[in-house]
């Protein structure tokens, strides 16, 4: 029996990165990476990559993935050529499921996403400076903007309510890379509202637009058969021919240029203003040296509480005091990271911060205690919106 000996050649890669962290991919390692996103191919993806000699693999070191593809012949460039055509209207699609829901409190996102809304990311961008190995799959080539990068999303069962009378016959839904189109399943009137209703399981999942009078009326994605599963963000490459050219996956003749398309869903980290409170025990050397004040000696100590940073750019400023409390805030917005480093140091020494006492008296300032705690993400306070704060709390 003949062997038949298949070549592979990258097809495409992609990344997820996250600039809070060190490596700005997930959680500083030693062995294995812990990814806050898994992503999978949607199973109509999955068909199509079988029927194409198509392989998908995650790779966690960069948190993302590649499709290779397999591949028959070069063009009279050299150039590798796809073993089994595309078309203009073929695409790879995949879910990206949360794994850390604390990601919400140190990338710049929503502080909660619309229920009904998914992130959608997309290598339909026209966006020409964009450069090969780092083509932005989001609105905007500086990162995911949560206003921007979202969409509605859909079960098979969809419905819209309209302000206005209409027929059946008025209404569809049409599949945006397919052109399919699926009239609606029955139009309730009420009144001057129409509640219409569709059946969109025949279609494959992807955005999809409803028209009514012919008139784009709503824009969403049809989850198809991951209708109930919590999907954080979906990921679709066209493989149309038709792209730009370094948004390109697949040229007009089959061919694979060398230089391959690395995608990237990059996620900025948070600004948030720190918020020290320091709670005084009755016991503690601050307090009891305080009791010992009178009240304008008092006035005078708290006024020269003071919390510092070895980072010129960082000032924090009392905010407000009580006989057992101290809230001391951050005068702007200071950016979260995993790990945290003096801006202003030329040998990038840790941030290390500060409260000292009689701060504005040379000969009497003191530390009260240094190496402050950094605010932890497992929270954060956006109730004061647009501020949001990032607290730490401490006893003396």
């Amino acid at each position: 029996m003949a062997t038949v000996i298949v070549k592979y050649s990258e097809l495409v890669t992609m990344q997820v990165m996250q600039l809070f962290y060190s490596n700005q991919i997930c959680a500083s390692y030693q062995a294995t990476p812990k990814l806050d996103f898994t992503i999978v191919p949607t199973a109509e993806c999955m068909a199509f990559m079988k029927a194409k000699n198509m392989v998908f693999k995650n790779t966690d070191t960069t948190g993302g993935f590649v499709v290779m593809a397999g591949t028959s012949g070069k063009n009279l460039a050299g150039n590798d050529l796809l073993r089994n055509a595309v078309t203009n209207a073929d695409k790879l699609s995949f879910f990206m499921l949360l794994q850390n829901p604390a990601l919400v409190n140190f990338d710049t996102l929503p502080t909660q996403l619309n229920a009904g809304n998914i992130y959608y990311f997309s290598n339909q961008v026209k966006d020409l400076a964009a450069a090969r190995n780092n083509l932005h799959l989001t609105k905007n080539a500086t990162g995911v903007d949560g206003n921007v990068d979202q969409l509605k999303k859909s079960s098979a069962n969809y419905t819209f309510n309209f302000a206005g009378v209409i027929t059946a016959s008025k209404a569809k839904v049409k599949h945006l890379l397919t052109g399919a189109v699926v009239t609606a399943r029955s139009v309730i009137v009420q009144g001057t509202q129409s509640d219409i209703t569709f059946d969109l399981s025949s279609l494959p999942s992807g955005c999809c637009q409803l028209l009514i009078n012919n008139i784009v009326t709503d824009t969403f994605y049809f989850l198809g058969s991951m209708a109930n599963q919590q999907v954080f963000g979906v990921i679709e490459l066209s493989l149309s021919a038709s792209l730009s050219a370094n948004y390109r996956i697949v040229e007009p003749d089959r061919s694979l240029v060398p230089a391959r398309p690395n995608y990237v869903a990059l996620f900025k980290n948070r600004p948030t203003v720190w918020r020290y409170t320091i709670q005084l025990q009755t016991n503690s050397p601050l307090y009891l040296e305080m009791a010992k004040l009178t009240p304008v000696q008092k006035t005078d100590f708290i006024k020269q509480l003071a919390i510092s940073s070895n980072d010129t750019t960082i000032k924090f400023k009392l905010a407000s005091s009580a006989d057992l409390s101290l809230v001391f805030v951050s005068m702007s917005n200071i950016t979260l990271f995993e790990k945290y480093t003096s801006s202003t140091s030329a040998t990038k020494d840790p941030l290390i911060i500060t409260l000292s006492k009689y701060t504005k008296t040379p000969a009497k300032t003191a530390v009260v205690k240094t190496s402050l705690p950094y605010p932890s993400t497992a929270i954060i306070d956006s109730g004061s919106l647009p501020t949001i704060y990032s607290d730490v709390f401490i006893t003396l």
